[in-house]
């Protein structure tokens, strides 16, 4: 298959020095396309500039490790990035803004001609007006407007009108039928074929759950584990081949 992974969170400039953006590191877009990888799929890997990368990732020396073992482990990494770097398109954004980020996504899917559209990475709902050069910091209050963004994800279908497309709903500390219903009506909106919803006090507590949401269909719920981007990726991919999936070609 081909596919899109989408990773890490935006930003949205203040001025020249300052920026606002989000908590996302981009560890589960980096999971979900190494797994992908590892099926063999081709991935196109949009992500932001700080954003953790598929298997680079993990090319890190322990340096409390046994050196040993250590090395044994980047061999393996090595010979991994060595049969997969060919299948992996990495699209960084620049400086990170939604704009950036719907262009990037916009060629990505055209590029690809995507089965399967994964979109993980955290878009700023709200933006400044960005100024030139920078703001004092010698003053006491500082009040900055802040205008809706729009929402980069409701274009997916229009831009890719066969591609399996799986949006991602986080909230934090929300009860479990909330953010069930928010998936569900992110769906609708979205037009998307599967919402996968979490929350961040589950991902903090190392207990990440990841509900799996479809239109007219009862919701599959994955359990923690190391595994966990891996199961979600199979799920993707058997509907995405299914009956339900996006008709092909239109």
């Amino acid at each position: 298959m081909k596919v899109v992974v989408t990773g890490g969170g935006t930003s949205a400039p203040i001025d020249d020095v300052r920026v606002i953006t989000n908590v996302s590191t981009g560890r589960t877009a980096a999971a979900i396309a190494e797994a992908c990888l590892a099926l063999g799929d081709e991935v196109w890997h949009v992500h932001a500039p700080h954003a953790e990368l598929p298997l680079l990732r993990h090319a890190r020396l322990d340096l409390d490790a046994d050196p040993g073992a250590e090395r044994e482990r980047l061999d393996r990494l090595r010979e991994r990035w060595r049969a997969d770097r060919d299948r992996l398109h990495l699209r960084p954004l620049g400086v990170g803004t939604v704009a950036e980020y719907a262009e990037a996504l916009r060629t990505a899917l055209a590029e690809s001609a995507a089965d399967v559209a994964f979109l993980p990475m955290a878009v700023s709902d709200y933006e400044p007006e960005p100024r030139a050069g920078k703001i004092s910091s010698r003053l006491d209050d500082l009040a900055i407007p802040l205008r809706r963004t729009p929402k980069v994800i409701r274009c997916v279908r229009d831009w890719a009108p066969s591609a399996y497309l799986v949006g991602f709903k986080l909230l934090s500390g929300a009860a479990t039928e909330d953010l069930i219903r928010a998936a569900r009506d992110a769906c609708l909106i979205n037009r998307a074929d599967l919402t996968v919803a979490n929350d961040l006090e589950d991902v903090r507590a190392g207990r990440h759950t990841l509900h799996l949401v479809r239109p007219g269909r009862e919701v599959e719920t994955l359990p923690p584990g190391p595994d966990l981007a891996a199961r979600l990726v199979d799920r993707a991919r058997s509907w995405a081949s299914g009956p339900d999936a996006p008709p092909r070609g239109i």
